[in-house]
């Protein structure tokens, strides 16, 4: 049932990513009382150069008033 989508810059090799779903997944269901298997992560690589058109104006600022962490500090 949850659902991670995850964007990030380019550059990531695909064992960095497995190993960071498994980590955000092994925490996120001990938080959530989930079991691991209910998770969906998906993974995005984003150029630095459309990063701010594509991510930040698109996404993050129509979510602002969702958002629980920005810049590593909670909200």
């Amino acid at each position: 049932m949850p659902f991670i989508h995850y964007r990030s810059y380019a550059g990531k090799d695909l064992e960095t990513k497995k190993k960071t779903a498994e980590a955000i997944a092994k925490v996120a269901a001990e938080i959530w009382g989930a079991p691991e298997s209910a998770f969906t992560i998906v993974f995005e690589d984003v150029d630095r150069e459309v990063w701010e058109a594509e991510v930040k104006e698109a996404i993050i600022e129509p979510l602002r008033d969702k958002i629980v962490m920005e810049q590593g500090e909670i909200l």
